[in-house]
């Protein structure tokens, strides 16, 4: 089928495949003549692309006369094929919790099952992995709906593709403690900070709020080694990575703030300016294979794999 992309017609083709990825059954089509002078090309060529898309079987479409060429029917994982791309780019945390490699190994068979190329990096704190997704270099990352709430409120040009369940991303945040008798945070302590991790983040100043702490910045994976050396007294930490890794620190549950359990939860976070991935995304990360597969690497029932 890619053998069409390098014909004649092969750039329109592939110009017009990633218009109708951000299409939808019932959406107009621009015309012909329109699409003429967008693309420069002839409207034989331009026709010829579009014959191609109908015929195998890519899009569906319906001349309503004066007013306009509709989507009747359209195929995301056939439209793909023909944008030429040939894999999908994502993101998602260190995979250094089960539930984050059963994530992983989730989002693979997903993709395999509906023959899509995926490849995925694995990058520390949020914010640089939105970073990366809005340079182009991520089609799509792996965050908690918290930060990506978060990150829309600052006004980044993002949108969630796809939402998970509570405890799809980790189970919880708790607070770790360097004094064994200390339940809460207290004035005076010096408290653990990484501003690259937005959870991390919005959840330790949310529990310092109105206390006289000092803030130090340092990297998420140093807070554990920073508490057990009592450099600081204390610092939000993932509650899976302490019980898989057996650390022998103290920790307090965080119940005080609802809102804290939306760090909880996978999201798929996509730019507005990767126009149609979405659609795609719907059509390849089936949410009942991911977490299937998370659920049987969480349990020891298969390995990893990702």
């Amino acid at each position: 089928m890619k053998d069409k992309l390098y014909q004649k017609s092969g750039m329109v083709i592939m110009h017009l495949a990633r218009v109708f990825m951000t299409k939808k059954k019932g959406d107009r089509i621009e015309t012909v003549s329109e699409y003429e002078k967008e693309l420069g090309f002839a409207r034989g060529t331009i026709q010829n692309a579009l014959s191609v898309l109908k015929t195998e079987g890519a899009v569906t479409l319906e001349s309503r006369g004066h007013i306009g060429t509709y989507v009747v029917d359209i195929d995301y994982k056939m439209v793909w094929m023909f944008t030429g791309i040939d894999f999908i780019m994502g993101a998602m945390p260190l995979p250094y919790s089960k539930l984050y490699e059963g994530f992983a190994t989730g989002l693979y068979k997903s993709a395999e099952s509906h023959s899509v190329d995926l490849n995925m990096a694995y990058v520390r704190g949020a914010t640089v992995r939105i970073q990366m997704l809005l340079k182009g270099a991520y089609d799509f990352v792996v965050v908690s709906r918290l930060a990506a709430k978060q990150a829309i409120a600052d006004g980044l040009e993002l949108e969630i593709g796809l939402q998970f369940a509570e405890r799809t991303y980790l189970s919880e945040h708790v607070i770790l403690f360097a004094d064994s008798t200390k339940t809460k945070i207290e004035d005076g302590m010096t408290i653990g900070l990484d501003p690259k991790s937005i959870d991390q983040s919005v959840i330790t100043k949310a529990l310092c709020e109105g206390k006289q702490v000092k803030l130090v910045e340092m990297p998420y994976n140093q807070i554990v080694h920073s508490i057990q050396s009592q450099t600081i007294d204390a610092g939000v930490w993932n509650l899976d990575e302490i019980k898989e890794k057996e650390y022998n620190i103290p920790f307090q549950r965080i119940t005080d703030n609802a809102a804290f359990t939306e760090a909880s939860a996978a999201v798929i976070l996509t730019s507005k300016n990767n126009k149609g991935i979405n659609n795609i995304l719907k059509e390849m990360i089936q949410s009942d294979i991911v977490l299937d597969y998370q659920r049987k690497v969480v349990s020891y029932e298969i390995d990893p794999s990702y």
